[in-house]
Protein backbone atom coordinates (compact mmCIF):
# COMPACT_ATOMS: atom_id res chain seq x y z
CA UNK A 1 0.00 0.00 0.00
CA UNK A 2 3.33 2.67 0.51
CA UNK A 3 4.72 1.84 -2.43
CA UNK A 4 1.53 3.35 -4.57
CA UNK A 5 1.80 6.46 -2.14
CA UNK A 6 5.14 7.18 -1.71
CA UNK A 7 5.03 7.23 -6.11
CA UNK A 8 2.39 9.83 -4.99
CA UNK A 9 5.34 11.90 -2.57
CA UNK A 10 8.18 10.93 -5.31
CA UNK A 11 6.26 12.63 -8.13
CA UNK A 12 5.32 15.41 -6.24
CA UNK A 13 8.53 16.61 -4.95
CA UNK A 14 10.16 15.58 -8.87
CA UNK A 15 7.21 18.17 -9.91
CA UNK A 16 8.51 20.82 -7.32
CA UNK A 17 12.21 20.34 -8.36
CA UNK A 18 10.79 21.10 -11.98
CA UNK A 19 9.27 24.03 -10.68
CA UNK A 20 12.54 25.83 -9.22
CA UNK A 21 14.17 24.75 -12.57
CA UNK A 22 11.81 26.52 -14.86
CA UNK A 23 12.22 29.80 -11.81
CA UNK A 24 15.74 29.46 -13.10
CA UNK A 25 16.54 28.17 -9.62
CA UNK A 26 18.43 25.18 -8.67
CA UNK A 27 16.80 22.92 -6.09
CA UNK A 28 18.94 23.95 -2.97
CA UNK A 29 19.33 27.32 -1.02
CA UNK A 30 21.45 28.80 1.75
CA UNK A 31 19.51 29.23 4.79
CA UNK A 32 20.51 31.32 7.79
CA UNK A 33 21.36 28.25 10.05
CA UNK A 34 23.29 26.00 7.19
CA UNK A 35 22.22 24.91 3.70
CA UNK A 36 19.85 22.45 2.13
CA UNK A 37 19.56 20.37 -1.09
CA UNK A 38 17.44 17.70 -1.82
CA UNK A 39 17.41 14.24 -0.84
CA UNK A 40 16.93 11.64 -3.25
CA UNK A 41 13.71 10.22 -2.64
CA UNK A 42 13.91 6.77 -4.13
CA UNK A 43 17.34 6.16 -2.46
CA UNK A 44 15.98 7.13 1.17
CA UNK A 45 12.69 5.37 0.20
CA UNK A 46 14.83 2.38 -0.05
CA UNK A 47 17.03 2.98 2.87
CA UNK A 48 13.74 3.21 5.07
CA UNK A 49 12.23 0.17 3.67
CA UNK A 50 15.72 -2.12 4.13
CA UNK A 51 16.03 -0.51 7.33
CA UNK A 52 12.64 -1.50 8.94
CA UNK A 53 11.49 1.79 9.96
CA UNK A 54 8.42 0.45 10.64
CA UNK A 55 9.57 -1.41 13.68
CA UNK A 56 9.92 2.30 14.77
CA UNK A 57 7.36 4.93 16.55
CA UNK A 58 8.79 8.13 16.41
CA UNK A 59 10.81 9.76 13.81
CA UNK A 60 12.40 13.42 13.60
CA UNK A 61 14.11 15.14 10.50
CA UNK A 62 16.82 17.80 11.98
CA UNK A 63 16.84 20.46 9.27
CA UNK A 64 13.80 18.91 7.62
CA UNK A 65 14.21 20.98 4.60
CA UNK A 66 11.29 20.61 1.88
CA UNK A 67 9.68 17.75 4.14
CA UNK A 68 10.36 14.85 1.79
CA UNK A 69 12.35 12.68 4.79
CA UNK A 70 8.96 13.06 7.36
CA UNK A 71 6.22 12.71 4.88
CA UNK A 72 7.94 9.19 3.71
CA UNK A 73 8.78 8.27 6.94
CA UNK A 74 4.92 8.67 7.76
CA UNK A 75 4.23 5.85 5.21
CA UNK A 76 5.87 3.51 7.24
CA UNK A 77 3.30 4.05 10.45
CA UNK A 78 5.39 6.51 12.28
CA UNK A 79 4.15 9.70 13.97
CA UNK A 80 6.97 11.79 12.19
CA UNK A 81 8.38 15.25 12.70
CA UNK A 82 10.26 17.91 11.17
CA UNK A 83 12.23 20.69 12.37
CA UNK A 84 13.22 23.32 10.13
CA UNK A 85 14.67 27.18 10.65
CA UNK A 86 13.96 28.53 7.10
CA UNK A 87 10.09 30.03 6.76
CA UNK A 88 10.09 29.29 3.44
CA UNK A 89 10.96 25.54 3.38
CA UNK A 90 8.62 24.93 6.24
CA UNK A 91 5.76 26.80 3.95
CA UNK A 92 6.90 24.02 1.14
CA UNK A 93 6.62 21.64 3.52
CA UNK A 94 3.11 22.52 4.53
CA UNK A 95 2.08 23.40 1.04
CA UNK A 96 2.93 19.65 -0.49
CA UNK A 97 1.46 18.07 2.84
CA UNK A 98 -1.68 19.64 2.21
CA UNK A 99 -1.53 19.44 -1.41
CA UNK A 100 -1.28 15.82 -0.94
CA UNK A 101 -3.60 15.10 1.80
CA UNK A 102 -2.63 11.36 1.91
CA UNK A 103 -3.91 9.05 5.26
CA UNK A 104 -0.70 8.73 6.64
CA UNK A 105 0.61 12.48 7.10
CA UNK A 106 -2.62 12.62 10.10
CA UNK A 107 0.87 12.24 12.21
CA UNK A 108 3.10 14.44 10.90
CA UNK A 109 4.03 17.96 11.99
CA UNK A 110 6.46 20.46 10.83
CA UNK A 111 7.82 23.60 12.72
CA UNK A 112 9.48 26.50 12.26
CA UNK A 113 12.35 25.90 14.92
CA UNK A 114 16.38 25.77 15.37
CA UNK A 115 16.40 22.31 16.33
CA UNK A 116 19.41 22.94 18.76
CA UNK A 117 17.12 24.67 21.19
CA UNK A 118 14.34 21.95 20.67
CA UNK A 119 14.29 18.70 22.98
CA UNK A 120 15.01 15.57 20.66
CA UNK A 121 14.40 12.57 23.86
CA UNK A 122 11.21 10.78 23.04
CA UNK A 123 12.26 10.20 19.50
CA UNK A 124 13.59 6.70 18.63
CA UNK A 125 14.59 7.59 15.39
CA UNK A 126 16.48 10.61 14.68
CA UNK A 127 17.59 11.66 11.17
CA UNK A 128 19.69 14.28 9.65
CA UNK A 129 21.91 14.86 6.65
CA UNK A 130 24.56 17.17 8.40
CA UNK A 131 26.09 20.52 6.85
CA UNK A 132 28.50 20.66 8.66
CA UNK A 133 31.04 18.85 11.16
CA UNK A 134 29.19 17.07 14.40
CA UNK A 135 31.27 19.30 16.73
CA UNK A 136 30.75 22.32 15.44
CA UNK A 137 27.70 24.27 17.51
CA UNK A 138 27.83 21.55 20.35
CA UNK A 139 25.25 19.60 17.99
CA UNK A 140 26.70 16.52 19.05
CA UNK A 141 26.93 17.38 22.83
CA UNK A 142 23.09 17.20 22.22
CA UNK A 143 23.14 14.11 20.79
CA UNK A 144 25.10 12.34 23.38
CA UNK A 145 22.79 14.24 26.48
CA UNK A 146 19.28 13.51 24.48
CA UNK A 147 19.58 10.87 21.65
CA UNK A 148 17.47 7.78 23.38
CA UNK A 149 17.21 5.91 20.05
CA UNK A 150 18.91 5.85 16.61
CA UNK A 151 19.96 8.14 14.42
CA UNK A 152 20.20 7.92 11.34
CA UNK A 153 22.77 10.03 9.22
CA UNK A 154 22.80 10.73 5.28
CA UNK A 155 25.87 11.54 3.78
CA UNK A 156 29.37 10.72 3.08
CA UNK A 157 31.20 13.74 4.73
CA UNK A 158 30.08 14.63 8.57
CA UNK A 159 29.56 11.99 11.04
CA UNK A 160 29.62 11.93 14.79
CA UNK A 161 32.87 10.91 16.65
CA UNK A 162 31.82 9.52 20.21
CA UNK A 163 28.85 7.65 18.69
CA UNK A 164 28.51 4.23 18.06
CA UNK A 165 28.15 2.97 14.54
CA UNK A 166 25.47 0.39 13.94
CA UNK A 167 25.41 -0.43 10.48
CA UNK A 168 25.40 1.57 6.89
CA UNK A 169 23.84 1.16 3.93
CA UNK A 170 25.06 2.38 0.49
CA UNK A 171 22.44 2.95 -2.15
CA UNK A 172 23.05 4.22 -5.73
CA UNK A 173 26.04 5.94 -4.30
CA UNK A 174 24.19 7.65 -0.96
CA UNK A 175 25.34 6.59 2.74
CA UNK A 176 23.18 5.91 5.32
CA UNK A 177 24.52 5.12 8.97
CA UNK A 178 22.54 4.39 11.77
CA UNK A 179 24.61 5.62 15.18
CA UNK A 180 23.33 4.68 18.70
CA UNK A 181 25.11 6.26 21.84
CA UNK A 182 26.03 2.46 22.80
Amino acid sequence: MHEKHYAIIRDKYLGFQRFLLKQGKLPHKETRMGFWGVTPTDELYSFFMNYGLHRHKRFIDLGSGDGRAVLIASLFGLEAHGLEFDPWLVNVSLHIRRQLDLPHFQNTKFLEADFMQHNISGYDVVYVSPDKPFHRDGFETKLLHELEGKLIVHGWEFHPFFLHKESEQIINGEKFVVYTLK
